[in-house]
């Protein structure tokens, strides 16, 4: 009995070191690449998806301004009939001086003298332009006639001045164009002294200026002419990027302009605040999104004669075109959605 137990206990330690055996000779005799390549990939699946690259920035707003005229009445401000960025048009009367209302009108020649009958000039010219585009003149002219001295006086009677049929010099700022949008000098106060050649009346852009700030990390991922989207609370502007200023420290800058070199803000400038600089969110298009079949990047090898392909998973090498890359996917032809594809593991 003893003996057969024994030999039972025998028969299977044999059995149990064989299979050990046996398991240690197909591991050894296994190829390595096979045994690793078991271990060494996972499976995701293709999809539907999308593919791009943007960049988030601020762009600044501001409304440049420069100066268009200067004072030339001398006095006590005694009331501002305009705020800033009010739309003036010729004739409008932008303040008082000693209660002397001080009107803008049109003309490249400033004013810089007193009219009256009997003067020829360019500046008459100008006066006359205005005279007859608001039906107090007949005709346009260079000489100060007894006709523009009439004209005059119907101008001044509608102000509510005293009708002298003369022109003082600090009755008139000349500008060059109008309307414009209107920015006085700060020192333009009721109260303050004004004299001739000061302060200077200013007019806002027709536009404000637009410009993006990159980092030096995101500055290498732009480029003129990159698409940028602007986002003014529900509104938001398509433009492009001018060209690239590079500072010091290796952030960049760059215009946002609308197409064709037009207002980014169209025919919504208002809404930007005229006083200080807005800042607004921006999003810049690195790479344009495509849409298509998405695998990731790390499933994409490349084969000896220079083509991609994907492993499936059974093995079986696909090759593939591939339409865009960022962000460690890819948008790729070739596979079908669902098909899973070989990503090397960790």
């Amino acid at each position: 009995m003893v003996n057969t137990r024994r030999a039972l206990l025998w028969g299977m330690a044999v059995l149990v070191c064989g299979g050990l055996i046996g398991w240690a000779v197909a591991v050894a005799t296994r190829p390595p690449q096979q045994v690793a390549a078991e271990a060494s990939y996972v499976l995701v699946p293709a999809q539907d998806g999308e593919v791009g690259q943007s960049v988030s920035t601020v762009v600044t707003a501001t409304w440049p301004a420069r100066s268009v005229a200067a004072n030339q009445a001398d006095g006590t401000i005694t009331r501002l009939l305009v705020g800033r960025g009010d739309r003036v048009r010729a004739g409008d009367v932008l303040y008082r001086v000693d209660e002397r209302p001080v009107a803008v009108l049109e003309g490249s020649v400033p004013a810089f003298r007193s009219l009256q009958t009997g003067v020829v000039g360019a500046d008459v010219r100008q006066l006359s332009d205005f005279l007859v585009g608001k039906k107090f003149l007949g005709a346009k002219t260079s000489t100060y006639s007894n006709a523009v001295q009439q004209a005059v006086r119907a101008w001044q009677r509608s102000l509510g001045v005293k009708q002298t049929g003369e022109v003082e010099r600090g009755d008139v700022v000349f500008v060059k164009s109008l309307p414009m949008r209107v920015a006085l000098d700060s020192k333009f106060a009721v109260g303050a002294q004004v004299s001739v050649g000061a302060p200077s009346i200013q007019a806002f852009a027709g536009a404000p200026v637009f410009t993006a700030q990159y980092s030096d990390f995101q500055a290498k991922q732009v480029a003129e002419g990159m698409p940028v989207i602007v986002q003014s609370g529900s509104q938001a502007w398509d433009g492009s990027l001018g060209a690239l200023k590079v500072s010091a420290d290796g952030s960049v800058t760059a215009s946002v302009d609308g197409e064709d070199g037009s207002a980014l803000c169209g025919t919504q400038c208002s809404k930007v605040p005229l006083s200080g600089t807005a800042q607004l969110k921006g999003t810049t298009e690195v790479q344009k999104a495509v849409r298509g079949i998405v695998v990731p990047l790390a499933a994409l090898i490349t084969e000896a004669d220079g083509s991609t392909a994907v492993i499936a998973a059974d093995g079986q090498r696909l090759p593939v075109t591939v339409l865009a890359r960022a962000r460690g996917m890819a948008v790729v032809q070739g596979v079908q959605i669902g098909t899973s594809v070989r990503v090397p593991g960790q």
